[in-house]
């Protein structure tokens, strides 16, 4: 005999509260640490991403700080994306629900994972420059596409609702 699943009361795909809210601080510190060390790096020790990163000069001081914050936050941020994918991605991926924004939000979070790696473990003195560039272009990416995935996800809600 088959059994007939009812349907699922709750919201396609909601985060609770708490996940939602941990997300959020964690992504909000992880892109304000890059912006962070961006600025520190291209505008306060005036290093240049026109001279083909042949004139850096200096470290500013707060760029280490900047650093060691990225990577606290990434931390988090990993624990907090790895608690979304057996429910919140996996249930969004059954019900065929925001797919295209959720395939660019894991996919980043996979690129941005392994850039960082590549930057602190696998880069030399003449590729680390062009691997940072691609790690916090794609970063600021990632924000904006969060962003998106958001609204997309609520407006598909709304649709269900009505």
């Amino acid at each position: 005999m088959t059994q007939r699943r009812l349907p699922d009361p709750r919201p396609p795909v909601r985060l609770s509260t708490r996940h939602e809210r941990w997300l959020y601080v964690v992504a909000g510190a992880l892109l304000l640490s890059g912006i962070g060390w961006i600025t520190a790096h291209y505008v306060l020790a005036g290093n240049s991403l026109i001279a083909g990163f042949e004139l850096e000069g200096t470290p500013h001081p707060s760029e280490l700080w900047w650093l060691r914050l990225h990577g606290a936050s990434m931390i988090g941020f990993l624990v907090v994306f790895g608690a979304l994918l057996p429910g919140h991605v996996a249930r969004g991926w059954r019900r065929r629900r925001n797919r295209r924004s959720g395939i660019f939000m894991v996919a980043t979070t996979v690129v941005l994972a392994l850039s960082g790696y590549g930057l602190y473990y696998l880069g030399d003195e003449a590729t680390r420059p062009w691997i940072s560039v691609v790690h916090w272009v794609i970063g600021l990416a990632a924000g904006a596409g969060l962003v998106l995935h958001v609204t997309f996800g609520r407006r598909g809600v709304r649709r269900i609702e009505v």
